[in-house]
């Protein structure tokens, strides 16, 4: 290596070195990481990624950043939007556990009741969950006959693993959603949205779905 080579080396490092001391710190309090802005966020996405953090699905910044700016509008901080979120065929979900606390967190559940319903191994077997919101109140029942009538039973997986739960997930998922569905932004439960059919792929090049050919443009 010759001395322009040396020179060159020493000055892309400077210039690196520079740029990383003229980026804004983020500040870290009590809950963490407190990200001001989409550079913020960006950069923190970097370091989950780095660091081996991600789930799966969301190896890339960009998909950690979504689940970031998804998390911040139903108010979970970053670490818990990458935890209890995922996307299911395409779309955004989150997880049962995480949809009821967001609810009770909200202030808005007046009261709660989950109870099992039916005897265990018959078809009657299930779960009934009881909300109310104020003077509104909602009842859902999710039992095994549902579960067969929709065709969720019968093959490998969390139905036939631990069905107990998924029924009182399903039921959950129903009740939160019909009251609740402004905290929750719409999201289904993760454990609904895995269940449903997957949508056909469109393959349609971008140029001939868009008028006048916007992938020329991008």
């Amino acid at each position: 290596m010759n001395s322009e080579d040396v020179k060159a080396d020493i000055t892309t490092a400077s210039t690196a070195i520079t740029k990383t001391a003229l980026r804004s710190p983020i500040n870290f309090g009590n809950q963490g990481v407190q990200l001001a802005s989409l550079e913020d966020a960006y950069r923190f996405a970097n370091a989950i990624v780095a660091s081996g953090f991600a789930p799966r699905g969301m190896e890339k910044p960009e998909a950690v950043l979504v689940a970031i700016q998804l998390g911040a509008e139903l108010g979970l901080t970053p670490m818990a939007a990458l935890q209890n979120t995922a996307v299911i065929n395409g779309r955004p979900a989150i997880y049962g556990d995480a949809a009821l606390a967001l609810v009770r967190a909200s202030g808005l559940l007046t009261s709660y009741k989950e109870e099992e319903i039916g005897e265990s191994g018959s078809d009657a077997h299930g779960y009934r969950v009881t909300a109310a919101r104020g003077d509104q109140t909602t009842v859902e029942t999710f039992t095994m006959a549902d579960a067969k009538r929709a065709k969720l039973t019968g093959k490998p997986g969390p139905w036939s693993e631990y069905p107990k739960r998924m029924l009182r997930f399903r039921a959950r998922g129903f009740a939160l959603r019909d009251l609740f569905g402004d905290v929750l932004k719409g999201l289904r439960t993760v454990e609904e949205a895995r269940d449903l059919p997957m949508d056909p792929l469109n393959v349609t090049p971008l140029a001939d779905k868009v008028s006048g050919g916007l992938s020329n443009n991008l």
